[in-house]
């Protein structure tokens, strides 16, 4: 008769009660769904000002770099900015503007720059203005509102007066009368931009100057020859842009002149032969050339003949007027194409003897 075969069991109240510490043990100290990490909103703008225009505010501030834990700020998403106006002390909202490329504001590098122009209808001067701002991240989280910044609404500068402009060496000189002096309620000037065009009456969106001229004189190098130009002056009242200008002084046009001549041809030969002489010389290389007169004088007569009655273009010419046996002495002139023709000095002489 076989044996029979031994069977390791465990009981099984044993068993269950493995399970259950091994349950318990494994949950220890969970309390519900894992949780997420808090997030952070933004810290509060700390760098705001503004600055009065002559009928809006120019509202400036720093991008923040951090949230509120100390931890960098990734998630920027907008700018909310309120205003509040005269003696009330609510901040209502006035614009919403992005934090990447807003359509409704400049960005330099960290600065932001808003214009407040009272939804296009302009700011009353009469009032005094003050702002607020809150920046979001983009899970909506807010940060704090910014400390707020007061403006007083001063008039812009007067205009300036007198302008003139005068054509120079290569440039126009303007001048202009100095604004009068800054009076209880106007801000005070602080320099003068140039506006140039190209017809009366319409300038240029941007100065012509780099920054505001402090004297009360400038000279455009900026300008062609024999081009009309016209010219407006205002007044500035700010450090930088969008300008706090005045209005327009009086308009001044000038025309810068070519009064340079070309340079002497060079390379001048004469070739005698019966009854004539064959000139030839070097091209100029003036772009604005017209061509080249000559001359001739037979000595011992001191002033020459111009035998050509206007400029040629070729730098050959044949003299069919000369003497058989007669001595002359030709020069060669160079024309361009400005108003006033400028010549040049004559080239160096030759002296040729005509064969009989």
């Amino acid at each position: 008769m076989t044996a029979p075969r031994l069977r390791h069991c465990v009981p099984r109240v044993a068993l269950v009660s493995a399970l259950a510490m091994v349950l318990l043990v494994s949950a220890c100290g969970r309390r519900g769904a894992p949780q997420p990490p808090a997030a952070a909103a933004p810290e509060a703008v700390m760098a705001l000002r503004a600055e009065a225009q002559t009928n809006t505010v120019l509202v400036i501030w720093t991008k923040p770099m951090r949230n509120q834990d100390g931890s960098a700020l990734y998630d920027l998403r907008e700018f909310r900015l309120f205003r509040a106006t005269g003696s009330d002390t609510t901040f209502e909202p006035i614009a919403t503007i992005q934090a990447s490329f807003p359509q409704n504001a400049v960005v330099q590098g960290p600065l932001y720059l808003f214009v407040d122009d009272g939804g296009g209808r302009g700011l009353d001067p009469t009032l005094r203005y003050a702002y607020r701002i809150q920046a979001l991240n983009t899970r909506g989280l807010q940060s704090p509102l910014s400390s707020p910044v007061q403006v007083e609404f001063l008039a812009a500068p007067p205009a300036p007066t007198g302008l003139s402009a005068a054509p120079r060496d290569n440039v126009i000189e303007l001048s202009w009368e100095a604004s009068p002096p800054g009076r209880e309620g106007v801000v005070p000037v602080r320099g003068y931009n140039v506006y140039r065009g190209s017809r009366t009456s319409a300038y240029g969106a941007e100065p012509i100057n780099p920054r505001p001229v402090t004297a009360t004189r400038f000279r455009d190098a900026g300008v062609e020859s024999d081009t009309p130009y016209f010219y407006v002056v205002r007044s500035v009242g700010s450090d930088r842009p969008p300008w706090r200008e005045s209005g327009n002084s009086n308009e001044a046009s000038a025309v810068l002149e070519d009064r340079t001549p070309p340079s002497p041809p060079q390379g001048l030969t004469a070739l005698p032969d019966r009854g004539l002489v064959a000139l030839t010389w070097r091209a100029n290389a003036e772009t604005d050339l017209l061509g080249y007169l000559v001359y001739r004088r037979e000595p011992p007569t001191l002033l020459p003949v111009r035998l050509t009655e206007t400029p040629v273009q070729p730098t050959t010419f044949t003299d069919r007027t000369a003497r058989p046996g007669a001595t002359y002495i030709y020069t060669v002139t160079a024309v361009d194409r400005a108003p006033r023709r400028n010549e040049s000095a004559p080239s160096a002489e030759v002296e040729v003897t005509v064969g009989r």
